[in-house]
């Protein structure tokens, strides 16, 4: 579970770098928007927070899964179901993750243009990660093994 959180925030770092140009050649952010920097602290602390979240949401997803009285269809349903009911805890997660890459790849010289592709390839890999973790069960069995 952490590994995926956690791959995610490495996965971010990786995409900044692919934005980031030299100092020399950066260009000034056409429009910088005001608020309180984000933090890898914030970052880390939001993580934890979500593992929460996603501990839960993980066994209600394989409780879900080991029901042999519903059909696949049912199952898949009602696993996609209690997804969505946990979607706001998931966008407010997503949404710090993809804040502090627009703000770093910002700070190390990225345009406006670049920070918003790196949020949205970090946004969309994140939570295809995600869903289909869930969906597949391998994010339940990275959880079984964590603590071998």
């Amino acid at each position: 579970m952490r590994r995926l959180i956690l791959s995610a925030v490495a996965v971010s770092a990786l995409a900044l770098s692919a934005f980031a140009l030299p100092a020399s050649a950066a260009p000034v952010a056409a429009a910088v928007v005001a608020q309180d920097p984000i933090t890898e602290a914030d970052v880390e602390a939001a993580a934890e927070a979500f593992e929460v979240t996603l501990e839960a949401l993980v066994a209600e997803v394989e409780t879900i899964r080991a029901d042999s009285s519903l059909s696949e269809e049912d199952r898949q349903a009602r696993m996609q179901a209690a997804i969505d009911r946990k979607q706001p805890e998931i966008d407010t997660f997503v949404s710090l993750l993809t804040g502090f890459v627009r703000q770093q790849t910002l700070d190390e010289g990225g345009t406006a243009e670049d920070a918003e592709t790196a949020a949205a390839m970090i946004e969309g890999m994140f939570s295809n990660m995600l869903i289909q973790g869930l969906l597949s069960g391998e994010i339940a069995a990275e959880m079984g093994g964590e603590g071998e």
